[in-house]
């Protein structure tokens, strides 16, 4: 992984593209982060707590602010920008895109529960729409090429030739299940966290290298062919107690492994890649029964990619002043009540 290189020859456009993420994501932070914003996620969070009940009903899933915290950012983005936006007309685009004097805005809006999933909010994770970075491909091993990670944005408006800038806003919030709800305000988890994503003219000043791995992948199956059956090796517990040599062996003697096929391994994984068919095969856990197996499955491809938060956060503008790419915002109802008094 790399961080942003600051002694490597820039274009103009480059340390234009470098003070606008800047910019915005200056405009970004102290939006989110304004009393009219935090008093409008107050009123979220007490309508929610108010009628929980229904929510549960109508939504019939455990995050129920997801449409309503997207409208909020959408309401105050447009208000902010009133009068100097015009419509972005791209279906590839973020949940809020708008084109501006000078960029083009793209914004995720991603509400993340701290009881179910408390590590997305310290990781970094987006879909293909929303970035245009161009990375190698990842986690390569041995014969393995890694997988290529797909970016749809364009880095720079065909029509407009301004660029594309790509900012994800996550929420948190805590909700139980049973009727208790509240967005996170405490010093443990980060309330709001507003990153920037770096414009794909930029790849090269990160080597190409920003995405550590995916959260999850697409597999092959039967349906794909009898090549594709997944082949069952052992159960979990069997399974995590072997060494790493004794896992092949184990998956060496319970199924059949062409001499073709490669062994590759990754930190949490181990598996083969044939190489004649150019396909990799890995170790997955499958619940079966109400118990963990573990099965050799075809990787299809990565699916939700994740960028390193770490070289993220160290960003630097055209004049080389350091700024941060990744800004968090804890116990903001805390910031409120210093505002009101």
């Amino acid at each position: 992984m790399s961080k942003q290189h600051i002694d490597i020859n820039r274009t103009n456009m480059q340390n234009d593209i470098l003070d606008l993420e800047e910019k915005y994501m200056n405009i970004l932070k102290d939006l989110v982060s304004s009393k009219t914003f935090i008093e409008d996620l107050k009123h979220i969070e007490q309508e929610t707590q108010e009628y929980y009940g229904i929510l549960q009903e109508v939504w019939g899933k455990k995050n129920k602010v997801k449409e309503v915290s997207e409208r909020l950012l959408r309401h105050h983005i447009y208000l902010k920008f009133s009068g100097y936006e015009n419509f972005y007309s791209s279906p590839i685009s973020c949940d809020i895109a708008l084109e501006l004097d000078d960029v083009i805005l793209n914004i995720d809006v991603k509400t993340i529960d701290k009881i179910g999933n408390s590590g997305e909010l310290n990781s970094t994770q987006f879909e293909h729409n929303q970035t245009s970075f161009l990375n190698e491909k990842v986690l390569k091993s041995g014969p393995f090429p890694g997988f290529s990670v797909k970016s749809n944005l364009q880095s720079i408006d065909p029509r407009t030739h301004k660029p594309l800038l790509t900012y994800l806003i996550k929420i948190g919030y805590s909700d139980d299940g049973k009727g208790i709800f509240n967005f996170i305000n405490s010093s443990d988890y980060p309330s709001i966290v507003v990153t920037c994503l770096p414009n794909g003219t930029l790849s090269n000043l990160f080597e190409n290298d920003l995405f550590s791995n995916f959260k999850d992948y697409v597999y092959f199956d039967q349906t794909s062919g009898f090549y594709y059956k997944p082949r069952y090796i052992t159960s979990n517990d069997e399974f995590i107690s072997l060494s790493q040599n004794s896992k092949f062996t184990r998956i060496e003697q319970v199924t059949d492994i062409p001499d073709d096929w490669e062994r590759v391994c990754w930190e949490n994984k181990i598996g083969y890649y044939d190489k004649t068919k150019k396909q990799i095969w890995w170790t997955v856990q499958k619940k079966e029964h109400n118990h963990w197996d573990i099965y050799l499955y075809a990787v299809k491809k990565g699916n939700t990619a994740r960028f390193n938060d770490a070289w993220l956060e160290e960003r630097y503008n055209s004049q080389n002043q350091r700024w941060c790419g990744e800004y968090k915002f804890y116990k903001i109802y805390d910031k409120l009540n210093e505002e009101n008094n």
